[in-house]
């Protein structure tokens, strides 16, 4: 079992690819300094994250060479998909169905708020067709329209190494439903091109 703080470094960290330091973690996620420390020590100690020093500060990030931390990401992210709750629960049990796309990510107010417009997915695949009659069929059966946001593969890391708000604001936020594993081979692609 993965401590709650510790999970909450480790998914900031994957989330937002920028180099962040102890104070910047524990001021964002509202944990002790001190805790902040103890737990990035063992992370790094684990080589779950790598540091860098810049100036007088340390610096971490995700370390996604590292197999066991992509096992530990991925059990954190299929974590995340099933506490979802409410109309973002059965939505997510209708979209993860689809299977001509990985990663799939729900994004969007469906995630915040009961009074929602409509369902906002990304679907990252080479088969558009598909995932519009998907959702076209979908939007039919539920009371809210499903709308896509529909990316190849490589576009999507481009969108991502470009700093593009949409694309790092659904990485950031977004309930990943289906791929975990393609998402963070992209995402260690991303670093690596950094």
């Amino acid at each position: 079992m993965i401590p709650k703080n510790t999970k909450k470094i480790i998914l900031y960290l994957l989330r937002n690819l920028e180099l962040v330091n102890i104070n910047q973690i524990s001021k964002l996620l509202n944990i002790s300094v001190g805790s902040s420390f103890k737990i990035l020590k063992e992370l790094e100690k684990n080589k779950i994250v790598i540091s860098s020093e810049l100036g007088n500060a340390k610096f971490y990030q995700i370390n996604l060479n590292n197999e066991e931390t992509i096992k530990w990401c991925e059990i954190l992210l299929s974590e995340e998909r099933r506490n979802l709750n409410g109309y973002s629960k059965i939505y997510a049990e209708e979209i993860q169905k689809f299977e001509h796309a990985e990663p799939i990510i729900l994004f969007g107010s469906v995630l915040t708020n009961k009074d929602f417009n409509d369902v906002d997915v990304l679907f990252i695949t080479n088969k558009p067709k598909e995932v519009t009659k998907f959702c076209l069929n979908l939007s039919k059966i539920r009371t809210k329209p499903v709308v896509p946001l529909i990316l190849k593969k490589e576009d999507f890391i481009k969108e991502i190494k470009n700093n593009k708000e949409v694309a790092l604001n659904i990485l950031k936020t977004g309930a990943i439903l289906r791929g975990e594993s393609v998402l963070l081979k992209m995402l260690k692609n991303v670093k690596q091109q950094r």
